[in-house]
C-alpha cells in the first residue's frame, strides 16, 4: 500500500494542494522524485469547518503507481 502526502503547490495560482505518493523505501521522497519537507505537509481538516483549498494529484506519481500495478498484474 502507498501513502499519500499533501503539500501546498507554490507553482499555481490560486494556491492549491498537490497530493504525492510516498516512496516505500524513502519516507522523505515521492515517487516523482520530489524531496518532501515535513514542515510543508498539509493535513486536511476533517471537521468540514475550514475552507478547503483546491487539490490535485501529482501525475508522475500516479503514473508510477499505475505502472507498478500493471507489472504485478493487479
Amino acid at each position: 500500500m502507498y501513502e499519500m502526502w499533501a503539500e501546498h503547490d507554490p507553482a499555481v495560482s490560486p494556491p492549491a494542494v498537490v497530493w504525492h505518493v510516498m516512496a516505500k523505501d524513502d519516507a522523505s521522497a515521492s515517487l516523482c522524485g520530489r524531496l518532501l519537507e515535513p514542515s510543508q505537509r498539509v493535513v486536511p481538516a476533517m471537521d468540514g469547518e475550514a475552507p478547503a483549498a483546491p487539490d490535485r494529484y501529482c501525475d508522475p506519481c500516479l503514473l508510477t503507481v499505475r505502472e507498478a500495478l500493471a507489472a504485478t498484474g493487479q
